[in-house]
């Protein structure tokens, strides 16, 4: 009768060792969970945009530099599909390019500027999206 209770107590042992690991493996997973979505910043911002277009009559802005792959994959991307934009280095030492480009409050290259909304960096299905939703292509 002790082998048998021996080994109920063996498995109640091993069922507690895979319960706990169960709980510690979904807490972990859901901590790296959430950090990651706070972390995360909004694909893009909703903001007043109106001050980024004064005095120009292009419907994109993009905010970049000359050294940035990105920046460059982004004027590429508008080049190909014809998307007439203005382009403003940031390093250039321009003061009222360097108001702007701090007025979005997202650090980071390239910010692309379409309609009401400020993408940061480049992400080709949004941005492709939002040309489409301003009818640019």
């Amino acid at each position: 009768m002790s082998e048998k209770s021996s080994f109920a107590d063996k498995i109640k042992e091993v069922l507690q060792y895979a319960v706990i690991l169960a709980v510690g493996l979904g807490i972990g997973l859901g901590v790296k969970e959430g950090y990651a979505w706070y972390t995360t910043p909004a694909p893009f911002i909703i903001t007043d945009t109106a001050p980024h277009f004064a005095n120009i009559d292009k419907k994109v802005v993009v905010y970049s530099t000359k050294w940035c792959q990105f920046c460059k994959k982004t004027r590429e991307y508008l080049v190909s599909n014809n998307i007439p934009f203005i382009d403003r280095d940031i390093e250039v030492g321009d003061e009222k390019i360097d108001m702007l480009y701090q007025s979005i409050g997202s650090k980071g290259i390239p910010q692309i500027v379409v309609g009401n909304k400020i993408i940061s960096g480049f992400n080709r299905e949004l941005l492709a999206a939002e040309l489409k939703v301003q009818k640019l292509l």
